[in-house]
């Protein structure tokens, strides 16, 4: 059982009187059946169950452990999805009017990011795997040869795995976006199972990139809308992702959903 669930848990049995939001007041009435069991873990930031985007508690400790899980230096819970956590990693690793180098075959988010950010783009067109008719993975001499043409890319963004499951050689391509100084920023949505198996690939993390982002909901059992925002290395500012998660994260993030992640 997470250490979040047990705490929501101990609170519901407790003889607590909610005088705070949500609405529904932890009421088991309100749903009918199974679904009134997650009304009464329904709560919002009161003593004892920290802030997501303050978090020094128990939401910091979870995070802590999903670092240590994965690798990373920081990660972050994300209740508004992997595009949260995409669009504040293309804000924080550009500038204004900056450029960024990207995969063509990137999610929406990513092009909404570019929007955002004014971002003039350079795009990397992934192969085409003939026999099955879908992209195949960013080669990495397609990045070299693209960072040596081009110039002022502030970040490259790839995907991998696709959501074919075409995975990219995220080693040698952050080896190459290392020795130019510019960071890496990989969607690893589909892939929040990597490494945890050795018949599966390893986690990006692990092969060099700077910023990746999981949906924990996608392979893993956790509920719709729940992921991870994942950093490793000083080449992507801490302050500007944690004020870019401010601004695309509800200030009211859900503990059902932190609890299934």
């Amino acid at each position: 059982m997470g250490e979040l669930y047990r705490r929501l848990k101990e609170y519901t049995e407790a003889d607590y009187y909610p005088f705070h939001m949500p609405g529904h007041k932890r009421q088991q009435e309100a749903a009918e059946g199974s679904l009134g069991k997650l009304y009464r873990l329904d709560i919002t930031e009161i003593d004892g169950f920290d802030n997501l985007h303050q978090a020094a508690g128990i939401l910091e400790s979870c995070q802590q452990r999903a670092a240590r899980l994965y690798g990373a230096d920081r990660t972050w819970m994300l209740v508004n999805g992997s595009t949260c956590g995409i669009l504040a990693a293309i804000m924080a690793a550009t500038k204004k009017g900056g450029r960024l180098l990207m995969a063509r075959n990137c999610h929406r988010s990513v092009y909404h990011g570019v929007y955002l950010q004014e971002l003039e783009t350079a795009y990397l067109y992934p192969p085409m795997i003939q026999e099955s008719g879908i992209a195949g993975g960013i080669l990495p001499c397609q990045v070299e040869k693209a960072l040596q043409e081009e110039r002022d890319i502030g970040a490259v963004m790839i995907t991998s795995p696709t959501y074919e499951g075409v995975v990219s050689d995220i080693e040698k391509i952050a080896d190459i976006t290392h020795r130019y100084n510019i960071p890496l920023i990989v969607d690893e949505a589909h892939g929040a199972h990597f490494g945890f198996h050795p018949d599966y690939p390893a986690n990006s993390l692990s092969q060099g990139a700077d910023v990746v982002i999981h949906s924990l909901h996608k392979t893993l059992p956790s509920m719709t809308q729940t992921s991870l925002l994942h950093l490793k290395g000083s080449l992507v500012s801490v302050y500007r992702l944690e004020r870019y998660l401010q601004i695309f994260q509800t200030s009211s993030p859900s503990y059902v959903l932190m609890a299934s992640m």
